[in-house]
């Protein structure tokens, strides 16, 4: 289990570098930003595929695609100079919120697999 949580980071990770690449490939027109943000599209989505091994697919994507907006947005700030609206700021607020949510109800649902198989082993 934990190797697929450290896939889902990965896959967070490789999605960050490559959309951040891809604002500065944009900028400069590089071929070789260009290259890695497609390399780290492409491994990000394999790592999401691994993580989905162990993970419910449905956490796995909102926790990957829900990070992943969150970081992109603090990396538009601190890198590329952008200044958060309020409604910017808001959206980012429950987009982290709704990470937290979900993944307090994964862990639920293991809670709930776990008391139930012990109870399958007694019957």
């Amino acid at each position: 289990m934990r190797l697929a949580w450290f896939f889902l980071a990965l896959a967070i990770a490789t999605e960050v570098v490559g959309l951040t690449v891809m604002k500065a490939a944009s900028s400069s027109g590089s071929y070789l930003g260009h290259i890695v943000m497609y390399v780290s599209i492409a491994l990000s989505y394999v790592f999401l595929a691994k993580a989905v091994k162990t993970i419910s697919v449905g956490v796995a994507y909102a926790i990957w695609e829900g990070s992943g907006v969150a970081i992109i947005t603090l990396v538009s700030v601190f890198v590329f100079g952008h200044v958060l609206t309020g409604r910017e700021m808001l959206g980012l607020s429950m987009a982290i919120v709704g990470i937290l949510l979900v993944n307090a109800g994964e862990r639920h649902d293991e809670d709930e697999a776990a008391v139930e198989g012990a109870a399958n082993e007694r019957a």
